[in-house]
């Protein structure tokens, strides 16, 4: 049921369905936009909130996105606020052929972070930069806690790249023909609070099965 109305939605969309008899045809579509607003994002943060942060080979114990607020989204650069919270957190590293252990302890900081990103279509990477400074706290006392932080934001100003999945084609059925829809990203950016996910699609008639013919004995 669920893939009849994307299906639906698919076929509005594209407005360039023209299909005569039982073979297969193929539409390519004009570049569709699909733009999810400021209020949806926040919707979907909440919801994967509190969010476990991966932490990598030099960092033990547990890390939490326990908030994140003041989100404002600008041309492709999203800045925002958040609260990270740790528990027994442990930096290991070495210096030369020394192995040092930083025991930090448990954490809970807020931190100012914006992010500015682009898209690389050709190789389906979304690129982000993040900017990361903490916020002073005059409460805190815990100055290993900020030099932590200061190690995360040795990161500032590094692009990383995150690939983006290419969407699975699906089959949806519209009256008694079946269409196979696919769709390519061809941008991801940012603009007004508003995410824009642009993208290539095809619509494609599935070909009816031919009827079998009874051999006559």
């Amino acid at each position: 049921m669920k893939n009849k109305y994307l299906g639906i939605i698919f076929i509005c969309l594209l407005l360039v369905i023209n299909i005569s008899g039982s073979h297969a045809q193929t539409v390519l579509s004009d570049e569709i936009s699909i733009a999810i607003p400021r209020n949806v994002i926040i919707q979907m943060i909440e919801t994967a909130l509190p969010l476990n942060l991966e932490k990598g080979q030099y960092f033990k114990g547990s890390l939490l996105i326990q908030a994140i607020k003041n989100l404002e989204i600008g041309s492709n650069m999203v800045e925002f606020e958040m609260t990270i919270n740790g528990k027994d957190i442990k930096f290991e590293t070495k210096l030369g052929n020394q192995a040092l252990l930083m025991d930090i302890g448990n954490l809970n900081a807020d931190v100012s972070c914006s992010v500015s990103l682009r898209y690389d279509a050709p190789k389906r990477f979304l690129y982000i930069t993040p900017y990361i400074l903490q916020i002073p706290n005059e409460n805190k006392a815990d100055k290993m806690a900020a030099n932590l932080l200061q190690l995360l934001s040795l990161g500032n100003g590094i692009e990383y790249p995150v690939e983006i999945q290419k969407f699975t084609p699906f089959i949806t059925k519209i009256g008694s023909d079946q269409f196979n829809i696919d769709m390519d990203i061809t941008n991801i950016y940012t603009e007004n609070d508003k995410v824009f996910i642009s993208g290539q699609s095809k619509l494609e008639k599935v070909k009816s099965p031919a009827p079998s013919v009874k051999k006559s004995e």
